[in-house]
C-alpha cells in the first residue's frame, strides 16, 4: 500500500515522500514542493462517512478515515489529530464529546489532581497511539505520519481554564509556572510515546497564539517551555514542528528559536518569511476560509502564492486544520497547486 501518489500520473512526484521531507529539514530542499493540507479527523470522517465520535474515540476507525483521506487527496504527509483537549482530558479535564462535533472542554475544567498522566492508559491518548502505530504500517517508510501533541502553554490553559490561567500569567505567575511544569512534564512523555509509536511528533499551540497573549507573555510562559519539549523531540532523533495559530506577527523569529525543524503559521507567507528567514522551513498559510468557501481556482491562486512568497524551504498547506465541510475540490486545488510547481 505505500507509495500511492496523486491520481494524476503525470504529477506523481519522482521521489517519494518521506524521502523529500527529510530532504527539506535537513537543508536541502527538494525539486518538487512538499504538500500538505492539513486534513485531521473531523474532515477525515466527513471524507469516509464516519460520524466524528467514532473517530476521535476509536483507533482503527481514527486510522481508516486518515488513511482514506490520504488516497484521496495524495498529499505528501499524514496528521493523527483529533482535537486539542485530548491532553488535558487525559490528565483529568471533563471534555464533552458529542456525535459529529469536534471535542471542547467544559469550564471551568475541575481537575482534581495535577499530575502527568500515562500515555498508554488514560483518557483517548491510547487511540492516537494505536492509530499511529496503525498508520505506520499501512504507509510504510514513504509517506511520513505526524502526530500532533499541543505546547505546554496550551495544554496549562486548559487544565488551569484559558481565562484563569492567562490572568495567572499576569497575577499570579507561581501559579502559571506550576501548570505549566506538570503540562510540559506530560508533553515530554506524551512526545516519547508518540515516537515509540512510529509518529513524528509536531506540537501545536493554539492558546500561545499572539491573539490571545502579546510577545513578552510568549518570552516569558510559552517559548521555554515550547523549547524543552521541542528539544527532547529532536533529541529522540527525529525531527519536529511548531504551529501556533492566529496572529503570530512579531514572535515568528521566536518559534523558529524554540528549535523547530518546521514552524506552521496561519499569517501571510510573505511576513513569515520576512521573521524567519530564507533557510527556515515554513509551512501554510492558505487560509482556511478560502478552502472552506472556495472556488478553487482562488484556492489554487493563493497556494500558488504562498510557494512563490515562501520559496524552496516551504510546506505548502493551509493556516491550519482543513474545516470539517470544505468541499474535495477545493482541497485537491492545494494538492494540485504543488503538483504543478518545481523549483528548479
Amino acid at each position: 500500500m505505500t507509495g500511492f501518489g496523486p491520481r494524476n500520473p503525470d504529477r506523481v512526484p519522482s521521489r517519494p515522500a518521506a524521502e523529500r521531507v527529510a530532504s527539506l529539514v535537513s537543508g536541502k530542499p527538494p525539486a518538487e514542493p512538499v504538500v500538505f493540507p492539513m486534513v485531521v479527523a473531523d474532515h477525515a470522517s466527513r471524507i469516509a462517512g464516519y460520524p466524528i465520535v467514532e473517530s476521535v474515540t476509536q483507533a482503527d476507525t481514527l486510522a481508516r478515515v486518515l488513511y482514506t483521506a490520504w488516497r484521496e487527496y495524495g498529499y505528501d504527509m499524514v496528521m493523527v489529530f483529533t482535537d486539542t483537549v485530548l491532553e488535558a482530558e487525559a490528565m483529568g479535564a471533563q471534555v464533552v464529546i458529542s456525535e459529529d462535533e469536534n471535542p471542547f472542554l467544559l469550564e471551568p475544567p475541575r481537575v482534581e489532581k495535577l499530575e502527568p498522566a500515562d500515555p498508554d492508559k488514560d483518557g483517548r491518548m491510547p487511540v492516537v497511539l494505536e492509530a499511529t502505530r496503525q498508520l505506520r504500517k499501512l504507509l510504510g517508510d514513504d509517506v511520513p505520519v505526524i502526530t500532533s501533541i499541543k505546547g505546554p502553554f496550551s495544554v496549562a490553559a486548559f487544565l488551569c481554564g484559558i481565562e484563569r490561567f492567562l490572568e495567572s500569567t499576569l497575577e499570579r505567575p507561581d501559579e502559571a509556572q506550576e501548570y505549566l511544569r506538570v503540562a510540559t512534564d506530560n508533553q515530554l512523555r506524551y512526545a516519547e510515546a508518540v515516537f515509540r509509536a512510529g509518529g513524528i511528533p509536531f506540537v501545536g499551540d493554539p492558546v500561545a497564539s499572539g491573539s490571545l497573549i502579546g510577545p513578552t507573555l510568549f518570552r516569558k510562559f510559552a517559548l521555554p517551555a515550547l523549547a524543552e519539549l521541542v528539544g527532547r523531540i529532536r533529541g529522540l532523533g527525529t525531527w519536529t514542528g511548531v504551529h501556533v495559530c492566529g496572529n503570530t506577527v512579531g514572535i515568528v523569529a521566536d518559534i523558529c528559536g524554540s528549535g523547530a525543524d518546521v514552524v506552521s503559521i496561519e499569517i501571510d507567507m510573505a511576513a513569515a518569511r520576512r521573521e524567519a528567514g530564507p533557510d527556515k522551513v515554513l509551512m501554510g498559510s492558505i487560509p482556511t476560509s478560502l478552502v472552506l468557501e472556495g472556488p478553487a481556482d482562488k484556492v489554487a491562486e493563493a497556494a500558488r502564492e504562498n510557494l512563490e512568497a515562501g520559496g524552496p524551504n516551504t510546506i505548502l498547506s493551509t493556516g491550519c486544520d482543513v474545516p470539517r465541510d470544505a468541499p474535495p475540490e477545493n482541497v485537491k486545488a492545494v494538492v494540485e497547486a504543488a503538483r504543478r510547481r518545481t523549483w528548479r
